[in-house]
């Protein structure tokens, strides 16, 4: 027989907006802040678990994720999957599935693997378009620094950018999983 989770309570999840933040926010460590723990997948779905009051199937996708790509670290020009993007994205669709079994949470799982390699490769296309920012910091340092391109309007417009990049790809990941 089928046993589903004991959350059927959907007073508890996260409301839609505070779910694309919550990634969004989270995903600033893989480029703003170094903390390295927070961008894993464990406590990413314990700090969702904490904000839901619900352990399960946080806990058990945050082990899942971490266990499957925890030999991937970045090193030199490699982009490691965007491991948060899957993770929010299936909390996000079984809080819509309250009465998912173990079945439907491993489906769920797979099916938003290539969510994480999707995350990677906009975060490559990303960083490419980030080299017209490098040359402007190169003319600004040659010219004896004009407050136009001053290092730290640039950092502050890339987090911005890189936080709206990531808000918007959690956005059209999870309505096209939802549709």
């Amino acid at each position: 027989p089928r046993t589903p989770y004991r959350h059927a309570d959907p007073s508890r999840h996260l409301p839609a907006g505070r779910r694309e933040f919550f990634f969004a926010l989270l995903s600033l460590t893989r480029s703003a802040v170094d903390l390295g723990f927070v961008n894993r997948p464990l406590f990413a779905g314990l700090l969702w678990a904490g904000l839901t009051f619900r352990l399960q199937p946080a806990l058990s996708a945050g082990i899942f994720f971490e266990l499957l790509w925890l030999d991937l670290f970045p090193a030199g020009t490699f982009i490691p999957p965007q491991t948060l993007l899957s993770l929010t994205a299936s909390l996000s669709i079984l809080a819509c599935l309250p009465g998912a079994d173990m079945r439907t949470t491993a489906l769920v799982l797979v099916a938003t693997l290539p969510l994480a390699y999707l995350g990677a490769w906009a975060e490559q296309r990303y960083r490419k378009r980030q080299n017209l920012s490098y040359n402007a910091l190169i003319v600004w340092n040659r010219r004896g620094g004009t407050q136009t391109y001053a290092p730290q309007r640039l950092i502050v417009r890339a987090l911005l950018e890189i936080f709206a990049l990531n808000l918007a790809l959690f956005v059209i990941a999870s309505s096209l999983a939802l549709a």
